[in-house]
This record gives structure tokens, sequence and C-alpha cells, in this order.
């Protein structure tokens, strides 16, 4: 496998990824499409229901660059036996918000959308050096609040990262907030409901006729020739994402 260079866009099909393992049936179905997964154990210092969402918990600076919760060794170590070079967050990641959300920012090529003022000085020296440039929003779960298609497309349901994308150029598909579960919440949110496997693939969690919106979301898709795989024959759920991280 190599290491994936442009965080949440393979070019290829993707052999690994890390997701949370609070749902097992959700990497047993990556792992029966040849997807090896990191699977994140619950973090206590977070709120049970996002405790081990791999968007909190790490975010892909490219290559083999990752960044991690500081003190989450168990994360540090799996990730570093597949070869990555594994940096810990300047500042401990804890509840309440916004202490949980220095690692939850949306990369989409060489922009990154972040509620900039808690972002990890780890994230914010890498783009710095590689020239990605940080676009402020208010909503402070910017990667699960998004799901990205391509460097030109993003599936939310939040207004002001969709009123931000617009600006940036990208194609937005807006959809209606809640219909997705997150045990402990009144609903969760798209991006955390799926993530990238292949080039031209997308994996979710559940069911997409789950969403009133299906048939956009659907649609939208399609028109990128994205091909959906649903792991589970449920509603769709948060689970902090499906973050490709190698290709096969």
């Amino acid at each position: 496998m190599s290491f994936l260079e442009n965080p949440n866009l393979p070019q290829s099909d993707i052999g690994l990824v890390a997701v949370s393992r609070t749902y097992r049936e959700i990497p047993e179905a990556l792992r029966g499409l040849g997807i090896e997964t990191v699977e994140i154990s619950p973090d206590r210092r977070l709120d049970a229901s996002v405790s081990s969402h791999a968007d909190m918990l790490c975010h892909h600076l490219g290559g083999r660059k990752i960044v991690c919760a500081k003190g989450n060794m168990a994360l540090i170590d799996e990730l570093s036996k597949y070869g990555f070079t594994v940096s810990e967050s300047n500042d401990c990641i804890q509840k309440p918000y916004p202490a949980d959300i220095a690692l939850n920012a949306l990369r989409i090529g060489k922009k990154l959308f972040a509620k900039n003022s808690y972002l990890d000085h780890a994230i914010v020296r890498y783009c710095e050096d590689q020239k990605i440039r940080i676009i402020p929003v208010r909503q402070g779960y910017a990667k699960c609040s998004a799901a990205v298609i391509d460097e030109r497309a993003i599936i939310t349901a939040d207004e002001g990262i969709a009123e931000a994308g617009v600006r940036e150029g990208l194609c937005v598909l807006k959809i209606s907030p809640g219909f997705i579960l997150l045990d402990g919440c009144d609903y969760g949110f798209i991006g955390g409901t799926c993530g990238m496997v292949g080039k031209n693939t997308i994996a979710f969690t559940g069911k997409i006729n789950s969403h009133p919106d299906a048939d956009k979301i659907i649609n939208f898709l399609t028109m990128r020739r994205i091909q959906i795989v649903e792991l589970l024959d449920s509603p769709l759920i948060d689970v902090g994402g499906i973050l490709p991280l190698m290709e096969k």
C-alpha cells in the first residue's frame, strides 16, 4: 500500500481507513471490501457520543504525516505500525466544546475550512508550510459537517460551510439537517457517515434512502460518476467519518 497524498481524495482504491470501533459491523463491512481498518477506541476525555470518532482524534495532513490527539497512545502506536509519522496535537483534546475541535478541520485540496481560532498549531504550521489556505467558518465540527466528494464538490447541511464553499468556487449540495443517528445527540452530520474509498467510490455507514434528501444526494453523486456503497442496512449513522489513509 502507498500513503494517500491528498487527504480525503484517493486516486485509486483505498487499502486502509481509520474508523470508529463503536459499531463493530462497520469495520467488518469495510474488511469485507478488502479494506484494512485502524479501529479507534473511545477516548474518555471526550463526550461519549464522539469519543471514538476519527474526525475528532486525528487529522491526516497528507502522505505519511498525521496529527493525533495528544496522549492517545493506542491510536498513535497503531498508525505508527503502518509507517505514519505521527505528531501529537499541541493541546489535549477534551470536553467540553470547543476544547474538543482542534483537529476537526475540513481539508479539500489546498483549502482547509475550520474554526481557525481553535485549530491545532500543528495543522496551522503545516498549512503555512504547504501554502494551504485556511478558510474560517463558525462551525467547530467542520470535518464531520461536510462530505468531501472531490476537489470541487461537497455535501453539507451547515449553512456557514455551504456559503464559504460557494465563495471558494466549490459545488455545494445543501441538504436538510438531521435524519442521521448519533448516540446521545439529537442528530449527527453527513460527513460523519461516509468517506471516499476509491477515486469514484464513496462508502456510507447506512442507507441513503433514510435521509429525506436521498434523491438529491444520489443525483449529485451520479452526476460526478461516484458509486455508492452502503455498509449497513440501517439509517445513516454518524461515526466520525471513514478516513481514507492508504491506497492499494
